[in-house]
């Protein structure tokens, strides 16, 4: 008669998950509310939550309009001819597109330290109660950021 050997499995190692921190989601949010989405959507599909991935999207999209529709409604406006020919013309910005860039600026990133907050204490803490995840590395993502920002400023 022979016995069947069951093996246990250790639970410790198993339950945690290679995920992106909070602290690297809410640093990545002060600069790019979308980019600090997608690594969130990519530590929830990692971990298999993949049907809140949506309500993560839709969030972005929506705080992305409200976000624009809120500079709008403060009324600050940029003159992108004006700036165009100022730097075509290597010249100094005066200084009132200076207050304009920089007010826009501090309203953009007050809002994307919002949608920080509101990715990573709720959605991040809803999903990840516990400390139970490797933290994965940023080095990439911040390469990948570096190399959009350069990318993007180039076209624009």
């Amino acid at each position: 008669m022979e016995f069947e050997e069951y093996k246990q499995e250790e639970q410790g190692e198993e339950d945690y998950v290679d995920i992106y921190s909070r602290k690297a989601i809410f640093g990545f949010a002060i600069f790019s509310t979308m980019y600090a989405g997608v690594l969130l959507i990519i530590n929830l599909w990692v971990a298999g939550y993949k049907q809140i991935i949506s309500q993560v999207v839709l969030f972005i999209l929506g705080f992305s309009f409200l976000s624009r529709y809120l500079v709008q409604l403060l009324g600050f406006k940029i003159d992108v001819v004006a700036l165009q020919k100022t730097i075509a013309a290597k010249k100094q910005f005066t200084n009132e597109q200076i207050l304009q860039l920089s007010a826009i600026t501090a309203i953009q990133m007050g809002l994307n330290v919002i949608a920080g907050l509101v990715l990573t204490r709720y959605f991040f803490k809803k999903y990840f109660p516990d400390d139970d995840y490797y933290p994965r590395p940023i080095y990439r993502p911040v390469i990948i950021f570096i190399i959009l920002i350069l990318f993007l400023g180039f076209i624009l």
